[in-house]
């Protein structure tokens, strides 16, 4: 779809609930973790607004400009409601070069924007600004390493964290820095790596004026190291931040993160495999002050394994490898939940690697979903497609496995519907037992094509869904986003 500019007077109203939005983005609690007194209570990084609300905002950073190369970027923005939404979307490049194109998603329905790319630049953040609620925004990317997509963020923080992160050999580890708002920001950012915790001067008391967007190469200054877990924060103000990996070595990947804004006690991996040859491993990082007692419980659809604990000390980060753990087996799918005690929690990620004969790209890597991703104040989530038949962000692009993980201690009802503009309709339904998982393959996807999925559920579910061409489980994968209130119609 090529949606077309607005005009004048369209614009003017665009620009109205632009500054609409930044000044409701300002005035939001700076404590992590907590809700403003009278305000929202905390949700996730990701959360879809109720349909009825006036406007939303989402914001995606990370993506490089056509002419960058490295991530070629799409947005998609998904709308679960029963009526139209349109809006608009203003890019910002690391040169400072801007454009702003307009958007019309229809009901039910999916598009890829066509967004007018900024002049000059190498690295791109947008904001997308919208008249109405109940639409999802995620960005694909793409280029010579793979490809990989990802949520966008329908908030700031004043701090986001990164658990997984490479830059050895000929991985390029890259952090992209982004100021929506209408207020100045300092931000500096620190790395945990085998090495110990880097504070590179380079990286510190970083200047974001409003509206301008920044990205820091990792591996200029933290050389050489086999994981890397980042933090980023602000002295002042709020930002967005996201993580872009390129992969090398015996295959190649890329992957696009979105941070996590707080650290959780609970994690879920709805879905693995541990294939010959491949590498896999479950990043555990404990960004608070306490030291976490963690624990890693997998389990195959026969039945748990044995679990595994670590004591991860403030500051620190476990590399759980997993494809070296004889009780997990090759070749069987598995859930994996990830519990901290001892403090606020801690932040998880899973990088994978297939072997360099399996279709590329062969690695990724992609974060857990946490406990506040499994609630959804609608008992509703969606999982939006990476891209359109008309406009895929790769050829040949397809949904493969849908994973739902129920970690409570509750039976929990469940509905897949497929998303269109006629309605919805119902693939597949029943019943998770508690502390069990669920993968639906592409037999049953296939007819889904690349219309998104809703998922609805009367209790907490962790919702992930792989999408190849991908070497393995876990190279590419979109977690579902919660949505804030149930759908209207």
């Amino acid at each position: 779809m090529s949606p077309a500019h607005h005009s004048a007077q369209h614009r003017w109203r665009v620009l109205v609930l632009v500054a609409a939005v930044l000044v409701a983005v300002a005035v939001v609690t700076r404590s992590p973790g907590t809700a403003a007194p009278g305000g929202p209570p905390v949700s996730a990084a990701s959360t879809v607004s109720a349909p009825n609300a006036e406007s939303s905002a989402w914001y995606c950073t990370g993506q490089t400009t056509p002419s960058g190369q490295i991530a070629a970027g799409i947005v998609i923005l998904t709308n679960t409601g029963t009526r139209a939404v349109s809006g608009s979307i203003a890019a910002v490049t690391d040169s400072g070069a801007t454009s702003d194109t307009g958007i019309a998603v229809p009901a039910r329905g999916q598009v890829v924007a066509n967004v007018t790319p900024p002049e000059t630049g190498a690295w791109m953040s947008e904001t997308v600004v919208l008249s109405g609620g109940g639409v999802a925004v995620t960005q694909a990317v793409h280029g010579p390493a793979g490809w990989a997509e990802a949520p966008c963020q329908s908030t700031t923080s004043p701090q986001w964290f990164f658990p997984s992160g490479l830059t050895t050999g000929s991985n390029a580890l890259f952090i992209a820095l982004y100021n929506p708002t209408s207020t100045p920001d300092v931000v500096d950012l620190s790395f945990v790596t085998p090495s110990g915790t880097s504070h590179p001067i380079n990286f510190q008391g970083i200047v974001l004026e409003p509206g301008k967007t920044e990205v820091e190469n990792v591996g200029a200054f933290v050389q050489n190291q086999a994981r890397v877990a980042t933090t980023v924060t602000t002295r002042t103000g709020r930002v967005v931040a996201s993580e872009t990996q390129v992969l090398a070595g015996s295959g190649s990947g890329l992957a696009i993160l979105a941070g996590s804004p707080r650290a959780e006690r609970q994690w879920s991996i709805p879905e693995s495999l541990e294939v010959s040859g491949g590498a896999s491993s479950i990043d555990v990082f404990n960004p608070g002050p306490t030291t976490e007692s963690v624990t890693v419980r997998a389990r195959l659809a026969s039945g748990p394994l044995s679990p595994i604990s670590a004591q991860v000390l403030p500051g620190t980060s476990w590399v759980l490898s997993t494809s070296s753990e004889t009780r997990i087996p090759e070749g069987d799918a598995y859930a994996a939940e990830i519990e901290a005690k001892g403090g606020p929690g801690v932040v998880v990620g899973r990088v994978v690697a297939a072997p360099s004969t399996a279709q590329a790209p062969q690695a990724g890597m992609a974060s857990a979903v946490g406990a506040l991703g499994m609630v959804s104040p609608s008992h509703l989530w969606v999982v939006p497609s990476p891209g359109s038949t008309a406009s895929p962000v790769v050829p040949g692009v397809l949904p493969a496995h849908l994973a739902l993980d129920n970690s409570t201690a509750t039976a929990e009802h469940y509905v897949v519907y497929v998303m269109g503009r006629s309605g919805t309709r119902t693939l597949t339904s029943g019943t998770l037992a508690p502390s069990a998982f669920i993968s639906f393959g592409d037999g049953l996807l296939f007819g889904a094509g690349l219309n998104p999925l809703l998922v609805r559920s009367s209790g907490p579910l962790a919702v992930s869904e792989d999408v190849g061409p991908a070497g393995t489980y876990g190279v590419v994968t979109m977690p579902g986003i919660p949505l804030d209130a149930a759908l209207a119609g």
